[in-house]
């Protein structure tokens, strides 16, 4: 009560504004100070201080690398390697800290491998050589990452760039100067000798400029007192050092006499020291205005968090004034929400406030009056859907159902079937094991269509049903339960039954029947594509394969050439024998038709074939369905459109590749347009590569085990005979099949199409 005492003058202020009047005198009490608040202390603070850090991470390990530098720079076999594995450890001491930050795992094993090949020859081999360039790419890819590059200072920048970039490039010059007098002892150099001895001297000029100009930056950039006091000395030092070495190759290059390697090696020895000591004094310096870098931002996070707060304060007021207004209007809107609920929607309600909450009551009330339209229509879809909906839980109880499904499954209502059946496995299916088999599909594929069941129903018969399911997942990507459609397919069943009783009924007929069934053999053998077909493909070598199950099949592959493209299509029908082979003979016709007629575009041609036989199915009174998937190829690339079993790669290298087209179409013969289901891929074929094209009679072959042949075998007798011929490889996938399948009976028809790019 005292508290609304207090706010009572911020109360009758905020009442008496509109809601823009309120943000606005709000924001610019509260959100201004404390967005510039936000703003500097996130923006400015926190990426700068992070950027900063990450600068002295990069610093660290640069040490590291400068201590191996310099121990190989140093090292003249047979000597004392006990300072260089010293050096070693160390760098491998600072990437354990923050070489995941900064991403030095490949230029690490690159040095690391030449580490390696010194330790197996040291005696044959110069570890600097070695490992040189190794160090700087490791160096380079350390700068990059750890932000030393895009330092934003011109003090810092040019103290960055000499222990980063300069000081190890003069390093680098003086240790292949090193390396050039080493390699020649002769009394004159030879031509070869002296032009690089000139490259480097021109390097080491440039790069003595570089220095001095760079550090003429930094003392007039950087405060006195934050610099060391060595620091000039040091780079006197380097560059008197590099002047002398200078000039004495100079001397050495334009004489006649021989050579006085020991003043040159003195000389070069003195500026490698030099080098070695402005390297450690820059990037102390550099870490300390690094450092204070990062001590001026806290100081300055510090000052606005006292403004922030005292922004607060103020704010604080004017909000609980808002809060309470908003409070005492909130109540009066939800006495109104409850008159809404109860059904009042006559009664005009007035909110003792000035702003626009008034009209939010309103609004309020169409809103719920629109919910209630929806929910009607909602209800009624799934209630009058002519198939079951539902939801389960991961356990096997339903969570929800319509009244279809409980009119399917025999109950009185949605309620009385989820009362009963707590327990779907093992009440619902006739075969138990048939819902784990479902449920493994779906963990699997993430979701299935016409997985066919039998079930029992309340009274105790048995329907069969045809589930399309998906799974569901929460927030956190955790699979929660399945919600899917059922049809009830037992006339479906019952007809197919009735077909295999007519079927076994006119076994007096087979004479007639096997003369028809060999004229349609036949007649598929026809539509094959010829040997002269496949070997007319430029670029390409192919072998095909396809055998039924029955005397006729259900699955095809074509090959078709025009203006310079090659384009292959493989289909499969469900089931097999004469329906199945039927169906496929009116989809190749139609795929041969659209693209002799010029039409390529793969989500027209794919819904032109299905409209056709959806047509043409139903007029059948089938079942039927295919997966239809078309490849058009053309010097090496593939294009990939339409729904069928997974595309395998096999590189040149052996590398297994699985092209999945789920994605790419839809099964023919289901909806009457598929076009906004058909999409397309591509892929790139190299020298050597091979793509297998094959139907599920190959994947799914049992042995008499009744043991699938399955994808990873193929896949490995693809992979075994990839440096043989298509046709080669098509025999050996063919010849194993048969091995697995031994006297087992065939279930499916069987198709293998092998592409291999020559």
């Amino acid at each position: 009560m005292s508290l609304r005492f207090l706010s009572r003058p911020a109360i009758y202020l905020l009442n008496r504004l509109k809601y823009p009047q309120k943000f606005a005198l709000l924001s610019g009490v509260f959100l201004v100070p404390l967005g510039l608040a936000f703003y500097l202390l996130l923006s400015e603070i926190q990426n700068r201080v992070d950027f900063a850090r990450r600068e002295i991470e990069g610093l660290r390990y640069l040490r590291s690398l400068q201590d191996l530098n310099n121990a190989l720079l140093n090292f003249s076999p047979p000597g004392d390697r006990a300072a260089l594995e010293e050096a070693w450890r160390r760098l491998q001491s600072a990437d354990a800290e923050t070489g995941a930050t900064l991403e030095t795992a490949l230029p690490l094993r690159t040095l690391t491998q030449e580490w390696q090949a010194w330790q197996s020859q040291p005696q044959k081999l110069n570890p600097w050589e070695l490992m040189e360039a190794p160090l700087q790419r490791l160096r380079r890819r350390v700068g990059d990452q750890s932000n030393l590059i895009l330092d934003p200072d011109l003090d810092s920048y040019y103290l960055m760039e000499a222990t980063l970039l300069t000081l190890p490039q003069i390093q680098s010059n003086l240790g292949k100067i090193q390396r050039i007098l080493a390699a020649d002892t002769a009394s004159e150099l030879n031509i070869w000798r002296r032009a690089q001895l000139l490259a480097r001297r021109e390097n080491l000029i440039q790069l003595t400029q570089t220095l001095e100009n760079g550090f003429q930056v930094v003392f007039q950039r950087a405060p006195s007192q934050v610099l060391s006091g060595s620091l000039k000395p040091q780079l006197a030092a380097q560059v008197q050092a590099n002047r002398q070495l200078i000039r004495a190759l100079e001397t050495l290059l334009n004489a006649q006499s021989a050579p006085q390697t020991e003043v040159l090696f003195a000389g070069n020895q003195a500026a490698l020291e030099a080098s070695a000591a402005l390297w450690q004094s820059g990037a102390e310096n550099l870490e300390t205005l690094l450092q204070r870098r990062i001590d001026r931002l806290r100081r300055r996070q510090q000052l606005l968090s006292v403004l922030v707060l005292a922004a607060l304060a103020l704010a604080a007021y004017l909000f609980i004034g808002f809060y309470e207004s908003l409070m005492i209007t909130l109540e009066q809107l939800r006495q109104a929400s409850l008159r809404l609920v109860a059904g009042n929607q006559s009664q005009n309600w007035a909110l003792d406030t000035r702003d626009e909450m008034g009209e939010v009551v309103q609004s309020f009330q169409t809103l719920a009056d629109a919910l209630r339209v929806a929910e009607a229509k909602y209800r009624g879809i799934v209630e009058n859907a002519v198939v079951g909906i539902y939801q389960t839980s991961l356990g096997g109880q339903y969570l929800t159902v319509n009244t279809r499904l409980a009119q399917i499954y025999g109950y009185d209502s949605p309620q009385a079937l989820m009362t009963s059946l707590q327990d779907i496995q093992g009440q619902l299916y006739v075969q138990p094991r048939r819902r784990q088999e479902f449920i493994e599909s779906l963990r699997e594929n993430g979701s299935l269509r016409n997985f066919e069941s039998q079930v029992y129903r309340r009274d105790g018969s048995a329907i069969w049903i045809s589930e399309s399911a998906r799974c569901l997942y929460d927030d956190r990507g955790e699979l929660t339960g399945f919600e899917g459609t059922v049809m009830d397919i037992s006339q479906r069943k019952a007809d197919e039954l009735e077909i295999e009783r007519l079927t076994r009924s006119l076994q007096d007929d087979n004479l007639r029947l096997g003369a028809e069934l060999a004229v349609t053999r036949r007649l598929q053998q026809l539509l094959m594509p010829s040997e002269r077909e496949l070997e007319s493909v430029a670029g390409l070598d192919i072998a095909g394969f396809m055998e039924p199950a029955d005397e006729v099949g259900g699955d095809y592959y074509d090959i078709q050439q025009a203006n310079g493209k090659t384009r292959i299509s493989i289909g499969d029908v469900t089931g097999h024998g004469l329906e199945s082979n039927l169906v496929m003979i009116m989809a190749q016709t139609a795929v041969r038709t659209l693209l002799e007629n010029g039409e390529t575009d793969p989500a027209r041609l794919l819904n032109a074939v299905n409209r056709t036989l959806y047509d043409n199915i139903r007029r059948m009174g089938s079942y039927k369905n295919m997966t239809l998937m078309l490849l058009e190829y053309e010097a090496g690339i593939l294009r990939l459109s339409g729904q069928h079993e997974e595309l395998i790669i096999v590189r040149r290298s052996g590398q297994v590749e699985n092209i999945d087209t789920f994605e790419l179409g839809f099964p023919l013969g289901l909806e009457s347009d598929i076009t906004h289901l058909v999409s397309e891929t591509t892929l790139q074929l190299k020298s050597g590569d091979l793509a297998a094209l094959y139907t599920d009679g190959i994947t799914e072959a049992m042995n008499p085990q009744k043991e699938q042949y399955g994808l990873e075998r193929l896949q490995k007798v693809l992979a075994q005979n990839r440096h043989l011929t298509a046709e080669d490889i098509r025999q050996a996938v063919i010849r194993d099949v048969r091995d697995w399948i031994k006297t087992q009976k065939v279930f499916d028809d069987i198709t293998l199409v092998i592409l291999k790019q020559q």
